[in-house]
């Protein structure tokens, strides 16, 4: 059941605070970088092991949401999956990538957490 935006899953293995997930075998895991994977939501605290309950915020829910920074991101610019369910500006390496939202706030550094706006979630952007 889902209540007020939030979904608690069982975790797939450990998960870190404010993190975008996707599932996995019926539980949640951090989301990755490949356009396939498609996150369900981010991480409200962090859980230690596969099986520990986890509050997710479902990425369809309204209002602006805290998510971790994999580097520097500008306010305003659109923000994308990184690895270990990280957000990150668009790479400039060739590839595609799942779009996520807008930031909010700056980042200056790995494992900053900044508020982010999502919308457009469904949406890649690709590199050449």
């Amino acid at each position: 059941m889902t209540e007020n935006g939030k979904k608690t899953f069982e975790a797939g293995a450990a998960v870190a605070n404010k993190r975008l997930v996707k599932l996995s075998g019926g539980q949640v895991i951090h989301n990755t970088v490949t356009e396939t994977d498609d996150p369900v939501g981010i991480s409200e605290y962090a859980v230690d092991a596969s099986e520990d309950l986890l509050a997710v915020r479902l990425l369809n829910d309204a209002g602006s949401f805290e998510a971790t920074a994999a580097g520097a991101i500008d306010q305003g610019a659109d923000v994308f999956a990184g690895a270990d369910g990280k957000i990150q500006a668009l790479p400039v390496a060739a590839g595609t990538y799942r779009k996520i939202g807008i930031a909010l706030e700056a980042a200056t550094a790995d494992g900053d957490i900044i508020e982010i706006l999502p919308y457009d979630y469904n949406a890649t952007a690709t590199v050449s």
